[in-house]
């Protein structure tokens, strides 16, 4: 008798030790040839930026955390291979996003010699990922193996520009995968997050199409209504619309009011000192700017920052790109106008150019063509 009550105990024991609580997630699998002892596992929880580490022994992976509901997490390397030294300081690896589902264990079998490809397991939105991952991570993992090469030592221009040409044809496969798996799966969590990312990659009418082919559930939850607001809000600044009207504070204390400039041109240009595109924009935008500006063109600046030292940060920026005209920071006074969500901006730089009439003429995503061909068409040479 004693016997037995030993053995349904260690029974017990054994599946407690695999079992998984509702609060929990958990990882498990392997990953070979990997020369550290962690993987870095990157969320965002109750607003926090969490930084966890996946514990890696023998090749076997272990993780273990509590989560009173689903979050993205980025999976990151650790192996110094799976970042490219470069001038600048490192470009990094590509990163692997996946769901941490209360609840679920994720199993994870990978080959570090491959990064970022893998094979999962667990958990619904994982498993529907794993579909695209199948398809993507073998293109990633070319891509990152080329970008390797072009940052070699030795490189000739014309080397860089042949494998910079290979590089992106392969990121434009991944993008149209990407495409072809949230058009395909309208009932996929994972769908309609990879969407939420990609507002650049539609047409803002295909966009709106491809959200609303999504199941209602899908469509209900905080991220679809989300992104339902973010439709919204592109639909209203679209090019022909009346420009929504703004209050801010330029860097010198002024109110900044877009309705005190009806009768003239506004050029709005969304930037930041962080973005390197951005900066080299600039030197264009001052010739635009003095080209113009007595022929009633007004160019303003709407800077978006991080961290406490935001402010000196971006007046550091206008200064080292001899920017004197009006400049807005738009972290200042955010709670009562943020005029990168007011404006649907989702990526940097934007420029917006509206007419005499408040009506929006112009939208140009990291581009400043179609802003001169349509300066030329107003103003002439």
């Amino acid at each position: 008798m004693m016997k037995m009550v030993f053995i349904l105990g260690m029974i017990a024991l054994l599946i407690g030790c695999d079992s998984i609580q509702k609060d929990e997630f958990v990882i498990t699998g392997t990953i070979s040839s990997y020369p550290k002892e962690v993987l870095i596992c990157a969320y965002q929880r109750n607003g926090d930026f969490v930084l966890d580490t996946i514990r890696v022994e023998n090749g076997k992976l272990s993780y273990r955390t509590k989560l009173q509901e689903p979050v993205v997490a980025s999976l990151v390397s650790r192996d110094p291979h799976n970042v490219i030294p470069s001038g600048m300081g490192v470009v990094p690896g590509p990163s692997i996003t996946l769901f941490m589902e209360p609840g679920t264990k994720l199993e994870i079998n990978m080959d570090n010699a491959r990064w970022p490809e893998l094979q999962w397991k667990g958990g619904a939105w994982n498993n529907d990922l794993m579909k695209l991952y199948a398809k993507t991570l073998p293109l990633e993992y070319e891509a990152f193996a080329l970008l390797h090469k072009l940052y070699a030592p030795g490189v000739t221009e014309n080397e860089k520009a042949a494998l910079g040409e290979r590089r992106m044809a392969l990121v434009e496969k991944v993008k149209e995968e990407k495409i072809v798996f949230i058009k395909g799966n309208p009932s996929s969590y994972a769908a309609m997050y990879l969407l939420s990312g990609m507002r650049n990659d539609f047409t803002l009418e295909d966009y709106a199409a491809t959200f609303t082919s999504f199941d209602q559930k899908l469509r209900e939850m905080p991220l679809g209504k989300e992104l339902q607001k973010t439709i919204d809000i592109a639909l209203r600044t679209e090019v022909g619309a009346i420009a929504p009207n703004f209050e801010k504070m330029d860097k010198d204390g002024n109110t900044v009011r877009l309705s005190d400039y009806r009768g003239k041109y506004v050029l709005l240009d969304f930037w930041g000192s962080w973005c390197s595109p951005c900066r080299d924009s600039h030197p264009h935008l001052k010739e635009i700017e003095a080209k113009y500006r007595d022929k009633g063109l007004v160019v303003i600046n709407v800077a978006s920052e991080s961290g406490a030292k935001a402010r000196e940060i971006w007046l550091k920026a206008i200064e080292e790109d001899g920017m004197t005209w009006t400049q807005i920071l738009n972290n200042e006074g955010k709670d009562k106008c943020d005029m990168v969500r007011e404006y649907a901006i989702t990526a940097f730089p934007t420029k917006v150019l509206i007419d005499a009439e408040g009506k929006i003429i112009v939208r140009a995503v990291g581009e400043s063509e179609p802003v001169d061909a349509k300066l030329k068409e107003i103003f002439g040479e």
